[in-house]
């Protein structure tokens, strides 16, 4: 997830240029990344919470899209209005540059914690018996102890 959100962030500083290639690019690299992102979602809850209550979880997961979809909406609105101060207008790339600005630094965040949960679920996977094979992030989530025992190998065959 890592790989695909980082071209995000990136795509979103590229707007800041006002020319038409880049805003071009960077919707095609924000719109590619971003159904990309939702397919490896499924995959994604999976690992991390494992199969047992599936849909419920998954549900939690993706419920972001429309959640973050109204915040950064509306906060996009609220840095445009306050661009347009006197006229009641705004035209250009200019009106949006903080909105591009904060949503490009959300995905460089959101890639640097996709990094360091791989990291960190690397480092305890590497911990555990090698008779256990079970996708490494539901490894770290049985560490943690917040989601059920992840099967074994045996119990799966079964």
């Amino acid at each position: 997830m890592a790989s695909l959100m980082a071209p995000m962030a990136g795509a979103f500083f590229l707007l800041l240029n006002s020319s038409d290639f880049f805003l071009y690019l960077s919707t095609a690299i924000i719109g590619t990344c971003t159904g990309a992102i939702t397919s490896v979602a499924v995959s994604a809850t999976s690992e991390l919470f494992g199969t047992k209550n599936f849909g419920v979880n998954h549900n939690v997961v993706v419920s972001n899209i429309p959640v973050g979809s109204l915040c950064f909406g509306y906060f996009a609105a609220f840095l445009y209005q306050r661009g347009a101060a006197g006229s009641h207008r705004c035209i250009g790339p200019s009106c949006y540059q903080e909105t591009f600005v904060v949503w490009g630094a959300t995905c460089a965040v959101g890639t640097l914690l996709c990094a360091v949960l791989y990291a960190r679920s690397r480092s305890f996977a590497g911990r555990l018996p090698a008779g256990v094979r079970t996708p490494c992030l539901v490894r770290l989530a049985n560490l943690v102890g917040c989601c059920q025992r992840a099967p074994e190998v045996s119990e799966l065959r079964a």
